[in-house]
């Protein structure tokens, strides 16, 4: 856990990468000053916080200010179950549209015991992710956003990893995604196809294929905080199309997320207005 001491270099990094990945309101901070307006709440891990990649967030808010408040509920490296946990804050700004991407750390857990030990570790989790503890947890997110607010909610697909429209990394994504659809159906929600339309932009093989690690991550953030470079840049430099680092999405992927979330919002204002 990073300290909250200011000369400890840790908190320091943290800092920067506060300040370099600002996001609009969060959830605590709506409740403790509500602005009046309709909110609309983004509820996801880091690719909805904007840590890692590009703010699609951001684009959002920007869309629907001033007539509308954009909450980024997003906390990186969060499970499904953590959403759940968190549940609270959320229901608390009393949105009229929701959200929900999640998904992303749980598939990730699948690919070794490293990966699922620091899940379970660095987001204190009861168990090690399964598919089946992800379902669970989605279904529970899904009836409480229902029956505690009267918002509009839409779940969101899971964006490829490593730009990959096949193989090991496209087979580890594509049981959530089902999740997901199976969820929303029974649920009668809509799914906002951010897999279908991220992979639209994938313009070939990897240049460099994915090695399934986080030593990516630490590049890209070297280079954004460092060299200031884009997400863009940053995913062309380590050979993708649509990741910087093989998890989270560039300029490029980030624009169709917010696009699709924009067009839910839209529609969700209008019917209510009708």
């Amino acid at each position: 856990m990073t300290s909250d001491n200011p000369t400890d270099p840790r908190s320091r990094f943290k800092i920067a990468l506060d300040e370099r990945f600002s996001k609009p309101i969060g959830p605590r901070a709506h409740a403790a000053r509500p602005s009046g307006h309709p909110v609309l709440v983004c509820a996801g891990d880091s690719i909805t916080q904007g840590a890692g990649g590009s703010n699609w967030v951001h684009q959002v808010a920007r869309t629907v200010a001033p007539a509308m408040t954009c909450v980024n509920a997003g906390v990186g490296g969060n499970v499904a179950w953590n959403l759940l946990a968190r549940l609270d804050e959320i229901i608390a700004c009393r949105p009229i549209a929701v959200t929900v991407l999640i998904g992303t750390n749980d598939a990730l857990a699948q690919i070794s015991a490293t990966w699922s030990d620091s899940s379970v570790k660095h987001q204190q989790l009861p168990q090690h992710p399964t598919a089946q503890w992800y379902e669970d947890n989605l279904r529970r997110i899904v009836d409480r956003l229902k029956s505690e607010t009267t918002a509009d909610i839409a779940l969101m697909s899971l964006p490829p990893l490593a730009d990959a429209v096949d193989g090991r990394w496209h087979d580890l994504v594509a049981p959530y995604n089902a999740i997901i659809h199976e969820v929303a159906t029974e649920a009668g929600v809509p799914v906002l196809p951010v897999h279908e339309r991220v992979t639209t932009l994938i313009t070939g093989e990897p240049a460099r294929p994915w090695d399934g690690t986080r030593k990516l991550m630490g590049m890209s953030l070297l280079r954004r905080l460092a060299l200031r470079q884009s997400w863009d840049t940053i995913a062309r430099h380590h050979g993708f199309t649509t990741t910087p680092d093989g998890v989270h999405l560039n300029e490029h992927a980030a624009a169709q997320v917010a696009a699709l979330v924009t067009q839910f919002v839209n529609a969700a204002v209008q019917a209510r207005k009708a």
